[in-house]
């Protein structure tokens, strides 16, 4: 019996499951979300769903990418971006490397770099509503409203009962009308 638990935690540790935004949970979660009425259902299924985006299976790549959330959350940027820009070079596939280091880009104003890692980020997770909502406040930023309209009507799609974002779409419509 000793052998056997051996031979399970050897093979657990060397074959990776498989997670981030192809990991097989999240198409029933995504399917919730939009089928969700409520703030209170909407917030947990996010939860689990940023909570999936974020595992790597893979410890190096794991430590790197939480040094580099610990240096956005302390506003240390250059260190921020150098663990996500490391994570990115190690997995590239790995969506949620991307949308963080463009969150940091966001931060510091770059929003040429951020909407580039936003990009990447919506190739590999065209689901992504944080990259999406990412877009939408740089296009509310830099006053192009009609786009923003359009990323919170994608988002909708994904969650159509989400009240924020119902919100945000509202408000990029009244800045359109008043600056027409």
């Amino acid at each position: 019996m000793k052998y056997i638990n051996l031979i399970l935690l050897f093979l657990f540790l060397t074959f990776p499951v498989k997670s981030d935004q192809s990991d097989t949970r999240l198409p029933n979660l995504f399917q919730e979300l939009y089928d969700s009425t409520n703030d209170s259902q909407i917030n947990q299924i996010t939860r689990k769903i940023w909570n999936i985006w974020h595992e790597t299976n893979d410890i190096k790549i794991e430590a790197d990418f939480y040094r580099g959330m610990e240096s956005m959350r302390t506003r240390d940027f250059i260190m921020s971006i150098a663990f996500f820009t490391r994570v990115i070079e190690e997995k590239p596939n790995f969506a949620e490397a991307w949308n963080k280091r463009a969150t940091v880009y966001y931060m510091m104003g770059d929003f040429d770099k951020s909407m580039y890692d936003i990009n990447e980020t919506l190739k590999l997770e065209p689901r992504h509503f944080g990259a999406m909502d990412g877009m939408g406040l740089i296009f509310m930023h830099l006053q192009q409203y009609e786009k923003a309209i359009k990323i919170y009507e994608q988002m909708l799609e994904i969650f159509p009962n989400n009240q924020t974002i119902k919100d945000k779409k509202k408000l990029m419509e009244k800045y359109l009308s008043k600056s027409a």
